[in-house]
């Protein structure tokens, strides 16, 4: 019988409560989080069916800083799985039909996607500002069949895609404070 498997599954930023639902139907059925990869990869491992609440926390931690936050969780009965472009993963052994939170307030939530919100928006701005020499530079650097020419026509692609992409993501986490700040009232 297979101990691990591998999934592959994308959550947007704004779609964590998604992200940490799915962990944890996996954990009801036996499948386990052992750890996390790009792109969203997902190692599990399989085990006992456990009611596990999972949560997810945004926060670039310091070295100094680390060993208190890492404490804080553990002192309240989470157990840490692993990091994620600075995701942090939790997880904890819950009663069926029970659930735990890492946050008690909505103002905690709500400082977990601002700090999201301001590196997105901090790259938004970066390749909003080296993206436009991209699109607006109407010279080309010979006849048109360079490989400059080709690497030219792929970069303005390219930021045709991202850029869009980061304005809906800096959208949907704005949008995401704003519904959590009209459930605080």
């Amino acid at each position: 019988m297979k101990t691990t498997q591998t999934k592959f599954k994308w959550f947007w930023p704004w779609q964590d409560d998604k992200e940490e639902a799915w962990l944890e139907e996996m954990s009801a059925a036996g499948w386990h989080l052992r750890s996390m990869g790009l792109m969203g990869r997902y190692t599990l491992e399989r085990g006992e069916p456990r009611p596990y609440t999972y949560r997810l926390d945004y926060i670039r931690l310091d070295k100094n800083k680390r060993a208190d936050y890492m404490q804080i969780f553990q002192d309240a009965g989470w157990e840490y799985i692993g990091e994620m472009y600075n995701w942090q993963y939790w997880r904890k052994p819950v009663a069926a039909g029970e659930s735990a939170e890492i946050f008690t307030d909505n103002d905690s939530k709500i400082k977990k996607y601002q700090r999201l919100l301001t590196i997105m928006g901090f790259f938004l701005v970066l390749l909003t500002v080296l993206g436009f020499n991209v699109f607006f530079n109407s010279t080309t650097f010979t006849d048109g069949s360079s490989i400059f020419d080709l690497i030219y026509f792929i970069g303005r692609l390219l930021y045709a895609v991202i850029i869009p992409l980061y304005i809906v993501i800096v959208v949907k986490l704005i949008l995401r404070i704003n519904q959590l700040k009209k459930t605080a009232l």
